[in-house]
Formats: structure tokens, sequence, C-alpha cells
């Protein structure tokens, strides 16, 4: 086999950036975000408000891109109406990245789920969308997807491989020559890899000649036998499980475990997965089992989705409709919506399948018909119901619901928690505002606070309002107990005429940057913080001026009193224990960090060090 030439290499990648070039820029973009935020630690990271929304929208660039180039180019369009219609995508991120929260909660993470999974689907059924018109399956569908599979396996390789090799190869280099790389070098190996490698690799290998797909091709034998022996094999096993269990739901009658659904959901797609793996060969004289396996399957399909019905309904019934229920529930109607079709088709028009999919995603992720705007109104609903029903509402409201009616039951108590819990873990705790008189908006006092902090605020205020006792969904009637729960979240204490505790502060190696702040406090003359120097050798305290630059005020030095211990004690002891303390005073300032743990570390010429203790601040009268 004849090596491509590096001309032809040089030319190939050329090619692939006039072809897609906003995909690899999404791509360069996720590349140059990745490598920045490595430098930074977590409270850095969640300092950015446009990390989130770039990361995302380039996320979303590089698969909508990708399905809208190919798509056009496919469709012969000019370049003029190409361009154009990558420009409406490009708005169309610019939209996405000015709604995007700062911080992702749980509905905008499943949103960005849904719309990444249509995007891809969108790439593997777009350029054939006119297809659907007819009345055969064409070729060039199948194996064009095929390639698109397989050129995603082998990019995943060639990156994962090319990680390993170069990551031993600067392993090799630091312990064989003593050169001291930057301890961040894996990190960017790492992101440039699996972004910008990864990317053009794969677009580099997808087909430009759709006309030549159309040609007949031979069928990989290998696939045919993973799906033979190792696919089908797996969806009968389901196959019979699931009926075996449905016969005893049937003798027994007794409703179905919610857990069902979830196998019901991989029985289906792993035998629509194997069913499209051979779909190219279901014709051939020597495969009439393909046919045969294909026409039972999709009836096999009705009695188990009605068992999902079921299972899925009574939850519904009893707890109303979440987001996960939801997906459930649209995935059954539209399995069954597939094998009404296929059997009526016979198992022709299999574009249908990532089409139809992925429209059921682009239209679960927004509008009044989402998956989370149906789930609000459902547990409103329900939330509404349980009120009248067990008389919690006084004018309307459930302020001090619990004091009106103290005795009410495990599960009522359950049902409420699991209500509250829902709109705050997708910070839409708001939604809930007409059922209560006072505000349920997080006070001015916490709007500065750290975002746990407004987290827990908006857990907590639902039940302080309304008096209902927060109940586990674990907890049944004979390990129910009641439980008063009280805490300070306060950091730093002001223990009055000037002195201020600051609580616990940590330096460790692998949790901060080289010089990084561990705290800061605002007192009568201003704000102090403590910054960690020189590989945690010295603790500053550091003063905001006029001019918001911070001045170094008090040093202590954690490393020198590490020195000299190891000195006297010895480099290689196992830990001995000692007072350890440290003080500092100018100018009516005095810092005291009183040490809980110390240790000096020395890898050949690099010491660094790593403490946690207590600080006690003291700022003098003016």
């Amino acid at each position: 086999m004849k090596l491509p030439s590096l001309q032809h290499l040089a030319a190939e990648a050329v090619r692939v950036v006039r072809r897609f070039p906003l995909t690899l820029l999404c791509a360069f973009v996720l590349c140059g975000v990745g490598i920045y935020v490595i430098h930074l630690d977590y409270k850095e990271q969640q300092k950015l408000e446009w990390l989130f929304p770039v990361l995302s929208a380039a996320g979303l660039g590089l698969s909508s891109t990708l399905a809208v180039a190919l798509a056009t180019e496919r469709w012969g369009w000019r370049p003029a109406r190409r361009w154009g219609a990558q420009v409406g995508v490009v708005a169309l991120l610019v939209l996405w990245y000015a709604l995007a929260p700062a911080q992702p909660n749980l509905e905008w993470g499943m949103r960005l789920a849904l719309l990444l999974l249509g995007m891809h689907l969108a790439v593997a059924a777009g350029p054939y969308l006119p297809e659907l018109r007819r009345s055969a399956d064409t070729p060039g569908f199948w194996r064009y997807n095929e390639t698109l599979f397989l050129r995603i396996l082998l990019a995943g390789v060639y990156s994962g491989v090319l990680f390993v090799g170069c990551a031993l190869a600067l392993v090799a280099i630091d312990n064989l020559f003593d050169v001291k790389l930057d301890e961040h070098i894996y990190g960017y190996l790492f992101v440039t890899l699996a972004t910008v490698f990864n990317t053009w690799f794969f677009l580099a290998g997808i087909p430009h000649n759709f006309a030549e797909l159309e040609q007949t091709a031979p069928y990989p034998k290998g696939l045919k036998l993973f799906t033979q022996f190792v696919l089908l094999p797996l969806v009968v096993l389901y196959l019979v499980i699931l009926y075996a269990y449905l016969g005893r739901i049937v003798v027994l009658w007794t409703l179905p475990k919610g857990w069902v659904s979830i196998l019901i959901l991989a029985f289906s797609v792993a035998g629509i997965f194997a069913l499209l793996l051979i779909h190219p060969i279901r014709h051939a004289a020597e495969n009439t089992w393909i046919r045969t396996f294909a026409r039972w399957f999709y009836r096999a399909l009705f009695p188990l989705l009605g068992l999902l019905a079921v299972a899925i309904g009574t939850r519904i019934r009893d707890y109303g409709i979440t987001e996960e229920r939801y997906f459930v529930l649209v995935l059954a109607a539209w399995l069954f919506c597939m094998a009404v079709y296929f059997l009526v088709r016979r198992g022709q028009g299999i574009i249908w399948i990532p089409a139809s999919l992925a429209m059921v995603a682009l239209l679960s992720a927004a509008g009044p018909w989402s998956a989370f705007a149906v789930a609000q109104r459902s547990q409103l609903s329900q939330l509404r119901e349980i009120s009248a029903e067990y008389g919690l509402l006084k004018d309307g409201k459930l302020d001090g619901a619990g004091q009106r009616v103290p005795k009410l039951s495990l599960q009522v108590r359950q049902r409420i928690t699991s209500i509250f819990e829902f709109f705050a873990d997708r910070e839409a705790t708001t939604q809930l505002q007409p059922f209560f008189a006072a505000s349920l908006s997080l006070p001015d006092s916490l709007q500065k606070q750290d975002e746990w902090k407004q987290q827990q605020w908006y857990q907590e205020r639902p039940f302080a309002v309304s008096g209902v006792p927060r109940t586990s969904q674990y907890t049944t009637a004979n390990n129910e107990q009641q439980t008063a729960r009280f805490y300070n979240s306060a950091e730093h204490h002001d223990l009055g005429q000037g002195r201020y505790w600051l609580g616990r502060v940590e330096s460790y190696r692998y949790a901060l940057q080289k010089d990084s702040v561990l705290t800061e406090v605002a007192t009568q003359k201003g704000a102090f913080r403590l910054r960690t120097h020189a590989r945690g050798r010295q603790l500053l305290l550091e003063q905001r001026q006029a001019d918001h630059r911070w001045q170094t005020q008090l040093t202590l030095s954690p490393g020198t009193l590490a020195d000299s211990l190891a000195r006297v004690y010895g480099s290689g002891n196992e830990g001995i224990d000692r007072p350890l303390h440290l003080q500092a005073a100018k100018d009516q300032i005095q810092l005291q960090l009183f040490i809980q743990d110390l240790t000096r570390n020395e890898k050949q010429d690099t010491i660094f060090y790593e403490y946690s203790g207590r600080v006690l601040l003291e700022v003098g009268e003016n």
C-alpha cells in the first residue's frame, strides 16, 4: 500500500479548510477555551460568565455547521445560498450564546444534550432529506452513514493512540533528560487532539462525491458477523426477558416496575440499530431470515410498548410529568409510529429513523410543547391538586400550611418535597410564587454570594415559608424521624474590636495554582485577602488600595518554618505532632496562623509546601 506524501496530506488539510471552514473554526474555539481554562482553578472558572455559553455554542456549531454544509453541498446550492445558510446557523449560535446562562442548571444541561443529539442526527439525515419522498431507499444514504460511523471510530482511535504516544514521549523526556516541562502540557495535548486534530481528521474522511455512494459496493463481512452473532442474540435475549416479565405481570395482575421502561427502550434501540446495520443485504436470497426477523421484531414491539405505556402512565398519574417521563412517553410514541410505518412499508424508508428522531429531539428542547415547559405545568398542576385535596391553602396561598395542617401523611409530604425540589434543581423556584405570599426571589444580601449558597437558599425557601417539613423519598413509616437542622454559612466571623476569625485556610499543591487567593474579608479598614506565594512558601496578607490594586501588608513564611523543622527532625519523618504557630504585625495590623498540618515536599530541585490551619486577623482602630 502506498503511503500518502506530505504534499497529499497538506492538500487534504487545505481541502477540509475550504470545505468546512466554520466547523473547523468551532473546533479551534473549543481548543483555545479548553487550553485557557486549564490554568484556572474551580473558583476562577466559576467567575467566567462567558465560559458555558462559548463552549456550548461552539459544541453546537460543530455539528450544525457541518449538517448545513453537507446538505447544501449535496442539494447543489450555489455558493451564495450556501453561505447564506451558514450565516443563518451562525445567527442561531449567537442567539444561543446570548440566552445561555453563565452556570447551566439541570434544565439547560438537558436542553443542550437534546440540541446536540438533534444536530448529530441532522448530519446523518440532512443531505438525504429529499429522499423522504422516494418509495425505495437509496444505497447512498446507508453508505454515507456507514462512512461517517467508521470515520468517527477511526478518528477516536488515532486521537487516543497519538495522545498516549506523545504523553509517554513527554514523560521520557522529563525523566531521561531532566527537562522541566510545564505540568499543564498534558492537558494542552489532550485538548488539542480531542478538538482540532479529531475534528480535522474526521472531516477529511467525509465523502465528497455523493454520486459515487450510489454505486453498488461489497457489504463488510465483519459487520454482518457482528450483527448476526453478537447484536441480534442480545436483542433476542432482551425479548425473552421482557416477554417473561410481561407474562408475570399478566399472571399476578400487578403493576409493572418503572425500571422496565429502560429495558424496553434499550431492546428497541438495539433491535432498530441491528436492522439498520444489515439493511443493504436484506433482499439477498440467502438472507430471507433478515426480512422475517424485521417483520416479527416490529410486531413484537406492540405488546412491550403497551407494557411501557402502563408503567410510565402509572408514574405520571401518581407524580405528574418530569422531563425523564416526558422523554420516555415521547420515545414510546415514536417507536409505535416507526413500528407501524415499517410494517406498512415492509422495511423501506430508513431515512425516516434519524430524520424523525432529530425532529423529536429539537421540538423537545424548546417551546410550550418542550419537555421542560410540559414538566413544569404538570408539577404545578400536581401541587394545585394536592393543596386543594388536603386543605393546605389559605387565601389561595401555602404560607404556614405546615402549621395549619400539621398531621400530613408521609406520602403527601414526600410528594410536596419532590415538587419543591423539582423547581429548585432547575433554578425555577419563582414559578411557585403564585402559591406564596412571601417572596421566593433571592434577597439582595445573597446576590453576590457563592452560587452554592444561593442554590441552598432556593432549596430551603419553599419549605421555610410553607412550614411543610422536607421529607426524603427514601423515608418509610418505620424509619421516619423529625429533624431540626441549623447552620451558619458564614466563612468569616467578626469577633468585635477589630478582630476577625477567618476560619480554615488550605494551601495544597494540586488544588491551587502557583499563586492563589485563599480567602478575602471586608473589615473596618477595607478589604483584605490571603494569598499563597512561591509554591506555598509564603502566605501574604494584602489590602485593597484606593486604586483597586492589592498591596502586601504582612508576610508569614510556613515554608521557612517547615525548612527549619526538617533540619531538626529530618526530611523523611512520618509526621511529628507539635504546636505550629506563626504571627506577624505592622501598623496596628496583626495576623496569626494556627497551623494544623504542614508538609514540605522536595522533588529533585523543586520544593513546595502544603498546609492547612486557622487564621485570626486583628485590625486596630484608626
